[in-house]
């Protein structure tokens, strides 16, 4: 951001040289040439913080979907010099100043196995192959042996703070918000920036409909926080924020599939609060080996989850200290992934959600039971067969914890230390697991599988992100080339112009990436909107080494072909959101869904609900079945372009309409493919 204080390098290089013959700097100038860095400060009252956004640059590393929880708990993130920080935390009115550090996703790719002695002898049942309808992971800790409360009328509340979760992928969401700077309008269907955050709800929470794969609590109630980028990496700043908001929607657990090495008094300070409201939180201990627990697995309120491989040791990545309380599965663990993958991954990341869903099962049993107790029965019902600084309290196991609910909830309503009888079952081992690692890239930087639709998730987000601006000199104004739906209606399903003509237009562009040759506009597009997506590729095509695109200098046509599919079902499925009608019982008429307040029908917040995927909910599960229906096109031998037909699932429903689509398919088809489409022809004043 454009600072107070900023000078370039180039300009401080030549302002030293320059002193270096005249006797040097003053103090006051060697101060102005310190680099900046970002700090937490903590004041003592709440009135400090407007003083320490006058003197200083704040930071912009959490979007406006941000409820300034930072704010309300007396934090602000700002850009400080070293000097700086030391003056400010020596003031009587702070409380603290640390460096907002960055956390990254606990994702490893190493599988080596080692042997450890433990409390008792660790007794196996050995597996050749995987050949079950359950995952071999949810067999380890006997997941597949707890029967699912389908009758639940209050679910327990789970939140997920990681890399965001796409609405509608096999996993029901109560909630889901990007804090990431840039992102504050993206889609809630492409919500996931790198697959990491997809991969952990499923564990806890994919549906049991014969999909993908089933969680182990798929009755429970998910928020996601999209708090890591799309390097899986987040400021801690972001990371309080998330939590803080966690605490106001009265979650009973918070998961954390991340690390940092560094101990933060505002993160310390957030968990502890999270814990005083009741709250059960649950971190991946780490990949760091005999480095130690990360933080904030390692705090005292956290419980710190490590990672064991197929045979039931500990993983040699695993991060092992006194902090480790529990361990479950986590090398090449099969989980959720996007537009329908199912992706492979490794580490802590994905043995935390596991301990997570085990607790949910838990709770399920009795909403009112304590975050203590809960967290008491995992830790006692637990397989200890490995020594402490490794395994903790043992293997989570899901069967002996219910077999034993009953028994333990009246003990411990007499004595909070109360006991189990030692958990000594044989351990399940699998010389195969059925899973493979070859999806999983080993790019530091790309944590997240590249599976066959992984750049067709990237171009899907795209059009979302803030990344390039150009200048429109006749109000010398910038504005975003490819985000916003009034300068760019072609990416974003606005019925200003024909988003069913602009869509088929733009899968055929993709396809020509691979595939040379003429390119047939479709009936029904404009020649404005023509060169816009012209020029928007033009740009793109110059654009590919981006680390905001496909951060490749020399992406295979195949690559560029489905980044460009994934911006154009972007185009179709926020049809499903700024193009959407309901009827309005009161008036007799269907008004446009938008997104805010003042510009909704009569100001009704009703209608200011264009991306909130829980009002007029069909909207998404239907735009859900049109990217569906869209990636058989793009997965088709014969490479076909996108169809009118991908449209046709608002067909179905009699609470939405969609702007002018009889209209724009009729112009693409004609009457006859029109004629099942229900045109809504209303206005918003």
């Amino acid at each position: 951001m454009p600072g107070k204080r900023i000078i370039t390098y180039l300009t401080v290089i030549s302002f030293c040289l320059y002193y270096v013959g005249s006797g040097g700097v003053s103090k006051t100038e060697a101060k102005k040439l310190e680099p900046e860095k970002k700090y937490i400060v903590c004041t003592k009252a709440a009135g400090e913080l407007e003083k320490m956004e006058e003197m200083y640059d704040k930071t912009e590393d959490i979007n406006r979907n941000g409820e300034n929880c930072l704010n309300d708990n007396h934090m602000i993130s700002l850009q400080l010099t070293e000097d700086e920080a030391d003056e400010l935390a020596e003031e009587s009115q702070i409380e603290f100043v640390e460096e907002d550090v960055c956390v990254r996703a606990s994702i490893n790719n190493e599988d080596e196995e080692i042997d450890r002695a433990g409390w008792h002898k660790k007794e196996c049942t050995r597996i050749k192959k995987n050949q079950a309808e359950d995952e071999w992971n949810i067999r380890m800790i006997n997941g597949d042996k707890v029967p699912q409360n389908r009758k639940m009328k209050k679910r327990v509340k789970i939140a997920i703070l990681d890399s965001g979760i796409d609405y509608g992928n096999d996993i029901q969401l109560a909630e889901t918000v990007t804090l990431v700077p840039g992102e504050d309008g993206m889609s809630p269907l492409f919500m996931d920036g790198t697959g990491h955050g997809n991969s952990v709800a499923g564990l806890i929470a994919a549906e049991d409909n014969d999909e993908g794969i089933t969680g182990i609590a798929p009755n429970s109630e998910i928020y996601s926080y999209r708090v890591l980028d799309d390097d899986n990496c987040a400021p801690i700043s972001r990371v309080v924020e998330a939590i803080y908001m966690a605490i106001d929607r009265e979650v009973n657990i918070i998961n954390m599939s991340f690390g940092v090495d560094v101990y933060s008094k505002a993160l310390a300070q957030a968990v502890k609060d999270a814990e005083d409201a009741g709250i059960l939180i649950i971190a991946a201990a780490g990949n760091t080996g005999k480095k130690g627990v990360q933080y904030p697995a390692a705090l005292d309120e956290v419980m710190a989850v490590g990672s064991v491989d197929k045979n039931g040791d500990v993983a040699e990545s695993s991060s092992v200290g006194k902090e480790i309380e529990i361990v479950a599965p986590g090398e090449l663990v099969r989980s959720t992934g996007v537009l329908g993958d199912q992706l492979v991954s490794s580490g802590t990341s994905l043995a935390a959600p596991q301990v997570a869903g085990v607790a949910a099962l838990i709770w399920e049993q009795d909403l009112n039971a304590s975050a203590d107790f809960v967290r008491a029965l995992l830790n006692e019902s637990a397989n200890a067969y490995g020594n402490e600084e490794e395994y903790g309290n043992g293997l989570v196991d899901a069967k002996y914890a219910m077999e034993h609910y009953k028994e333990f909830k009246k003990s411990y309503k007499k004595n909070k230390n109360a006991k189990l009888k030692e958990n000594t079952a044989k351990v399940l081992s699998f010389e195969d697991t059925g899973c493979v690692k070859g999806s999983w890239s080993k790019d530091d930087h790309e944590y997240a599988v590249p599976s066959q639709n992984r750049n067709v998730q990237k171009g899907a987000r795209f059009p979302d992100t803030e990344h390039y601006k150009e200048i429109d000199f006749s109000s010398e104004n910038k504005k975003y080339i490819y985000s916003g739906m009034t300068n760019n209606p072609w990416w974003h399903g606005h019925q200003s112009g024909n988003y069913v003509s602009a869509y088929i237009y733009e899968t055929r562009l993709a396809n020509q990436m691979k595939y040379p040759g003429y390119v047939a506009v479709p009936n029904g597009l404009t020649d404005s909107a023509k060169r816009g997506i012209d020029a928007d590729l033009a740009h793109l095509k110059q654009h590919w080494s981006d680390k905001e695109v496909l951060n490749n200098a020399s992406p295979t046509d195949g690559t560029k072909r489905a980044f460009i599919w994934g911006m154009a079902i972007h185009n179709l499925t926020d049809a499903f959101a700024h193009s959407a009608y309901a009827f309005d019982s009161t008036d007799k008429k269907w008004v446009h869904l938008v997104h805010n307040v003042k510009n909704a029908y009569h100001n009704n917040p009703v209608y200011a609900c264009a991306d909130d995927t829980t009002k007029f909910a069909e909207r998404w599960q239907d735009a859900r079945r049109a990217v569906y229906a869209a990636m058989c096109q793009y997965d088709k031998s014969a490479h076909p372009s996108g169809t009118y037909k991908e449209f046709r699932y608002v067909q179905d429903s009699s609470k939405y309409r969609l702007g002018n689509i009889y209209g724009y398919v009729a112009a693409v088809a004609g009457t006859t493919a029109a004629s099942g489409f229900l045109n809504s022809s209303c206005s918003t004043k």
